[in-house]
Formats: structure tokens, sequence, C-alpha cells
């Protein structure tokens, strides 16, 4: 079994510092204070006169005063240098030096405070061991403390460097990595996937470089490149979790050559054994299988294959689970589709939340198992604890529509507003303001319903959406829950770029109220008009003479014609 931090370890010292000070170091600035104004650095150099005294245990306030220095840079380089030096080592002199010199660089460092632990024990030095192991056990417990791992609490480190040797002290074994970069917020993390020595599962662990990265752009000033920019440069200088950040974003571009550049870049950092680019690679390779036919999409669906296997040998759920998607969209034929419900299980096993909704969504429905709703329950209340937003939408939605939702109760609430917080979801935003909005299961509250409302039609991918928003922002009896130009807006953008939806009596029963509610009653009896006649010509065409709404509209032509507006309570 391939191991990232392993890998990462070997070659670490073949390679360029790590991601922030490569940047720094490249542009010829470390040391240089762009501001004019010198950072403290006596502080951090009172500090650590103090620390090594044992005159003060002030270890947390390390990290900032070290930042604080104009060349913590050339410091984090300098460290990173020694670590390499150091691998390897058996003799205990080259050690002690090693170490020594560690610590003059960042009196933090972890691996010199453990090395120098068992040296001094080793030695029979008993009291010097005791101020390492001390000093060790505050540095770790200094990052323990300062999050939980997760993507809203990260912990705190200084490099990737130390994330990764604070997991090895914490029995951990990395097998993928990435940074997520904020190019907005100025914010730099670094996510690993990892697992405990003892345990099958994978888990996304967070840990937060913005501290450092604000310090290194502190240094480099103007030029200071953005959180997007550094990571492209750090790719190219041959870091993994670089590669797969940077091919995500080409990715996400959707141009044939960025697809093009995103596929090189995952297949370099899935070499180097990083199983966040399998999992991602595979994806990529499936995507791409759907437009082409034949030999090419077999060809591109057994490289999908491949990478997800490799993950799976890894311990990823993620890899199970878009393996068992494969199988049951039929791909390998129809009787193997059941093995598809058995590799989501697998991955519930590992507690995969993704495959827990969508093992949900097979039991509840009864599709390719035998339907079980209380079991599929179950598992959307797992997923949901979990922070799945499409789990936290399902659970609420499926409570709300059973005994006129009186078993939905504040804990479900809760979940829905998580889910619409999440900003993955536009249905959750939509019912979470419409909740609001009526003031049914949640204190009414209309301000923060018509935020909501244009949240999730600004996030909508679909009309129906749009025009629900748009409905309720230019209908509502609430004239709180009322903003007519904004619902305008949004129905001129809908009707004049889709043109389907132009096409649609509804719609264009919204867009011409919305005229109406906006004072322009002739521009909404023309709309109207064409809303009747478009409804007219889908009840001939139908057989079972479709909707019948053509009663509604011709009372809203009425209105407009008698310059009044629509006004109803929220859907």
């Amino acid at each position: 079994m391939q191991n990232l931090s392993a890998r990462t370890e070997a070659t670490r010292g073949d390679r360029k510092p790590a991601l922030l000070v490569l940047l720094v170091l490249a542009f010829g600035l470390a040391g240089c204070a762009s501001s004019g104004q010198e950072p403290d650095s006596e502080r951090y150099q009172r500090l650590v006169t103090a620390l090594a005294s044992g005159q003060s245990d002030a270890w947390a306030d390390l990290p900032q005063a070290f930042l604080e220095r104009e060349d913590f840079a050339v410091r984090l380089a300098r460290l990173e240098q020694l670590q390499a030096q150091a691998r390897g080592k058996s003799d205990a002199d080259d050690l002690e030096g090693l170490s020594r010199a560690m610590l003059d660089a960042y009196y933090g460092d972890l691996r010199a405070h453990e090395m120098l632990q068992r040296l001094a024990f080793a030695a029979g030095d008993e009291s010097r061991g005791d101020f390492h192991r001390n000093a060790l056990a505050n540095l770790m417990a200094l990052i323990e403390n300062s999050g939980s791992g997760t993507a809203s609490d990260p912990w705190q480190v200084l490099s990737a460097t130390e994330a990764f040797v604070w997991l090895s002290h914490q029995r951990h074994e990395v097998a993928g990595a990435l940074y997520h970069g904020d190019n907005a917020d100025g914010t730099l993390a670094l996510v690993l996937k990892a697992r405990r020595r003892d345990e099958d599962n994978l888990r996304e662990l967070w840990f937060d470089l913005t501290p450092t990265y604000q310090a290194t752009s502190r240094v480099l000033g103007e030029d200071s490149p953005n959180p997007s920019e550094l990571i492209a440069a750090r790719a190219r200088e041959g870091d993994a979790a670089a590669q797969t950040s940077y091919a995500i974003r080409l990715w996400h571009r959707g141009s044939a050559e960025s697809t093009i550049q995103a596929v090189h870049w995952l297949q370099r950092a899935s070499a180097e054994g990083n199983v966040i680019a399998r999992e991602m690679l595979g994806v990529v390779y499936g995507v791409i299988a759907r437009s082409r036919s034949g030999e090419e999409a077999e060809q591109l669906i057994d490289a999908a294959v491949d990478q997800f296997l490799l993950a799976v040998g890894q311990g990823s759920s993620t890899a199970l689970y878009n393996l068992g998607q494969l199988y049951l969209s039929g791909h390998f034929g129809s009787e193997n589709q059941p093995a598809g419900v058995d590799l989501l299980r697998q991955a519930v096993e590992r507690d995969n939340l993704d495959a827990m909704v969508l093992l949900a969504r097979l039991r509840y429905n009864g599709q390719f198992v035998a339907q079980n709703r209380e079991a599929a329950l179950q598992l959307l209340e797992r997923a949901a604890a979990g922070g799945h937003p499409e789990g936290q939408l399902f659970y609420a939605r499926h409570l709300l529509s059973t005994d006129d939702g009186e078993a939905f109760d504040d804990r479900a609430l809760e979940w829905l507003r998580q889910a619409a917080e999440s900003g993955e979801s536009a249905e959750a935003m939509l019912l979470y303001g419409t909740l609001l909005a009526r003031g049914e299961h949640a204190p009414a509250d209309a301000v923060t319903a018509v935020a909501w409302l244009k949240r999730a039609a600004e996030r909508a991918s679909d009309a129906d959406t749009v025009n629900t928003v748009a409905w309720i922002l230019v209908v509502a009896e609430q004239k709180e829950l009322r903003d007519p130009q904004h619902g305008l807006a949004l129905m001129e953008a809908l009707m004049t770029q889709d043109t389907a939806a132009a096409m649609n009596a509804a719609y264009l029963d919204t867009w011409a109220a919305s005229y109406a509610a906006n004072g322009d009653f002739d521009r909404a009896v023309e709309i109207q008009k064409q809303a009747i006649a478009v409804a007219e010509a889908e009840h001939a065409r139908r057989e079972d003479g479709g909707p019948d709404y053509l009663p509604l509209l011709r009372e809203h032509l009425e209105k407009f014609r008698n310059g009044e507006t629509v006004s109803e309570d929220v859907p």
C-alpha cells in the first residue's frame, strides 16, 4: 500500500522549499518588508530565550511571534533543508547538531524537539529529555486545541511539513493531499486524507495555512501572488498536492484545453500516490467517456476503474462510491447492477456520506433493492448528522411531506439551515426561505427569508426555482416579503436567456405579474396575452387537456387591464 506521507518524506529533500516559502524566495524579496515598517522581530527572540530557560511556558505565542520576523520565510526554507538532511541519519552527534540547527531556524519545530528528547533520554540526561518532551507536548497540544480538523474549524499550522509531522505523531498515515485557496478571502488551507494506523477509514482533515500566507503577502507586498497563482507555481515545482488542486481548478473551467491540462496534472499526482488525485482522475475519465463512443469510451472507463481500484487499495470510500455508481449506471450490464449496491454498502460501512444518501434513495424508492423507508431514513439521519447537504434536505423534505409535517422538529430545521448555508443546494435555500416567510416550523422572519430566497435564485440552475422566487417577491401579501424590482430583474434575465422558459405559460404569468407589480400594466397585459395563447395551444395539443390554469390566467389578465396587481399567500 502506498503511503503519501512516506513518499513525501522521501522526496522532499530533492525538492524546493514548501509552498509559501517558494514564492518568497522566487521573488527574491525575503527579508524586505514592503510596508517600510520593521515588524517586531525581537519579540520572537525574547520569547525563545524565556522558553529555553524555563522562565516562560507561552508556547502558544511562538507561531505568531515567528511570523512577525521579516526573515521567517528564509528560516522556514532553512528548516526544511535541515529536516531533509536529518532523514536517514543515525549518528547521534549528527542528529544532535541538526536538531539544534532546526531549533535555531524555528524554536517550535516538532521534529527537532522529538529528536532531542530521544537523544537526551538515550544519553541518560533525564532533565534535558523532560524539557524537550514537555516542549513537544505543548506544541502538539497547541495544534490539537486550535481546531477540530474540519473545513469550518481547521487546525492551525505554520506549514504543510508541520501538518505531516504532527499527524505522524498522532499515528496517522496520509494517503492524499491538496491545497484549497480562496482568492477573494485571501485564505489558504491544506486538505489531507489520512487514517489512523489502526483504522481502515480515510478521513478528510483540514489545516489552515492562512496566517503564513498573509505573512508572506506582507513580505511580497504588491507583488504577492493570490492563492491560486501560488498553488499553480508549486504544481510546476512538483508538489502532488498543488498539482491536484491546480488540476481541479482547470477541470472546472470546462474547456477542451483546460480538460487536457487537468488530466495531465492529475496523472502526475496520481503517479505520486495521491489518493485524492486518483479519485478525481477516475471521475474525469468517466465524464470524458460519456462524450466518446465505442472503443475509446471503453478505454476511458477502464482507465477510470483502474484509478478507482488504486484508490480503494489506499482505503478510499469515495472510490468505492464512484465504482458503485458505475455499476448502477448499467455500464457493466444490468446483471451486474446489484454489485453497485454492494459497493455502496461497503462505502457506507466506511462512513461515506455520499454513499449513505444514494443508498437511502435506492431504499426509499425500492430501486435495485427492496423498498425500506425506515432503513432509508436511518441512513439519511446519519448523513444529515454528518453534515451532508443533500441528506439534510432529503430528510427535511420527507418530514414535511408526511403527517402534515408534524414530525418536522428543531433538529430538522437546523439541518435544513445547514444545508442552505453550505451554498451547495438552491433547493435547501428556497425551502428554508419559504418556511421563514410563512412562519411555519420556524419563527417568521421576512428579512432573512427574502435574503435566502434571493440566494436560491442566484444559485439555481433551473428555471422553476427562479420563477418561484420571483413570484413570491412580486405577489406576496406580506409587504415585507416583496421586492418587485428584484423579481422583475430575475424574470427579465430568465425569459430573455432561456428559450424554453419563454414558452412556459406559468413563467409568462409570473413575468406579467412582475411588470404589473412595478406599475407597467401595458407590458403586463401584453405578456399575459402570450401566456394565455401558450396555455390554449397546450390545452388543444394534449389529449388530457393539460393543467386547467386558463381561468386563472384570464383572471390575472383582467386584473392587469384594470390596473390591479396579483396578491396571494406564499406558495
